[in-house]
């Protein structure tokens, strides 16, 4: 009886371990940007399918232009943003809300496109923007100068074809 203690003991314990130990590697490889996780039922999506990969979009204003708006609301969508996605249709942008005001930062890993980047204050007044930025910059960031409560991702020349300049503002159309 005390044998069979001992084993049901010594097997919880040597389980515990076990998994406590795979949990640890997974959010140290997590930490260190090599656990990804890849969706790859959308990687032949066409442009005119656009909407698999931006299924919820709204209106929203940018100066005078009016797009579409993939919105980023929670960490995970943050984190992940435009990346691994094949291509952002003309009419469609990304809409980070981070809901605090902060100089946050924005990266090119796993993008397969050029963007426009425009960071605007909560009043939705554009406070910078950062055009063009490649893919090939990886792994440096890209920083508003003043605090920020949104940024907004979108195709490479759209700030210049769209006419957009610091002041200008942000407005969701609903």
């Amino acid at each position: 009886m005390v044998l069979m203690l001992f084993m049901i003991i010594g097997g919880s314990a040597w389980l515990y371990f076990a998994v406590t130990e795979k949990q640890q590697e997974q959010k140290e490889a997590v930490a260190k940007g090599k656990f990804e996780i890849k969706n790859e039922d959308k990687a032949d999506v066409t442009s005119e399918d656009w909407r698999v990969l931006y299924p919820n979009t709204v209106p929203i204003l940018i100066g005078g232009t009016t797009v579409l708006a993939s919105v980023a609301d929670t960490l995970p969508a943050r984190i992940k943003g435009l990346s691994d996605t094949p291509f952002l249709p003309p009419n469609v942008v990304k809409l980070f809300v981070f809901g605090v005001s902060g100089k946050h930062s924005i990266w090119m890993k796993n993008m397969n496109y050029p963007l426009d980047i425009i960071w605007a204050d909560r009043d939705g007044k554009i406070v910078y923007f950062k055009e063009n930025v490649s893919p090939d910059t990886y792994p440096e960031s890209f920083a508003p100068p003043k605090p920020a409560w949104y940024v907004i991702e979108a195709n490479a020349g759209f700030v210049a074809s769209s006419s957009i300049k610091v002041g200008d503002k942000i407005k969701l159309k609903l």
